[in-house]
């Protein structure tokens, strides 16, 4: 399995446990805010908090 590099602007789909204390819910679509390879983890606009970079689908890949 190759490892998944996120750039700022890419659109996620959200396919892990919704959380919804973090607002971040399961089959919701996310825009990249920023994310640094092997640091703390993603993060999504409106999303304080990294999330695990494996919870997110970019769109257009087959789940």
């Amino acid at each position: 399995m190759s490892e998944r590099i996120f750039r700022q602007g890419d659109m996620l789909l959200r396919t892990g446990m919704s959380l919804p204390h973090l607002g971040v819910y399961s089959g919701q679509v996310y825009e990249v805010e920023d994310y640094h390879h092997h640091a703390e983890g993603l993060y999504v606009k409106g999303v304080d908090e990294g999330l695990d970079p494996g919870s997110f689908q970019p769109i257009g890949e087959p789940i």
